[in-house]
């Protein structure tokens, strides 16, 4: 009984930890899926497509909790802008390979094999919307890490205040 109510504490944690990642990530990826949508002229977005996004950003806001847990994170310590830049480059590095295995997987089943699937994706990938879609993702994941470390030093209560309470004099932006 006790083991159970531990790992629904550590469970519940670990989805809370992971939700505002999650939800940054299904918007982006949905947008960027889109993008290729439009930029290949298939101009649908299917539910296969939409649960590529979805198990993507799922996958990335469980890779940005692990590397979070491993000392590797908190390596570049000091001002504020390297550990953004340290954090989006490892962050960048996880989404980088799997976007490498979102190509590669249909294209091994298509094919046969690793090697074949691999030998068609440098033949059939479309690598300048690869890299756009791999800069769209960056610049993102950039945005991701500025936000949290901001709200990391700024403390989240302060962050909820700024945002949700009414600002004096009511101006409007």
């Amino acid at each position: 009984m006790i083991v159970a109510g531990k790992i629904g504490e550590v469970m519940a944690r670990e989805f809370r930890e992971a939700l505002p990642a999650t939800i940054f990530f299904l918007f982006l990826f949905h947008m960027i899926g889109l993008t290729k949508a439009v930029a290949l002229d298939e101009f649908s977005f299917t539910a296969l497509r939409a649960a590529g996004a979805t198990v993507g950003a799922l996958i990335v806001a469980k890779a940005i909790l692990l590397v979070e847990a491993l000392p590797i994170a908190r390596r570049l310590a000091g001002r504020l802008i390297y550990q953004v830049l340290w954090k989006t480059l490892l962050y960048g590095l996880v989404a980088l390979a799997f976007r490498v295995v979102e190509e590669l997987v249909p294209l091994v089943s298509k094919h046969g094999g690793v090697a074949a699937g691999a030998k068609a994706m440098l033949e059939e990938v479309s690598w300048p919307l690869f890299a756009v879609l791999g800069a769209w993702t960056l610049g993102g994941l950039f945005l991701y890490c500025l936000a949290a470390e901001l709200v990391r030093s700024v403390g989240k209560d302060r962050v909820k205040k700024i945002l949700f309470e009414q600002r004096a004099g009511g101006a409007a932006c």
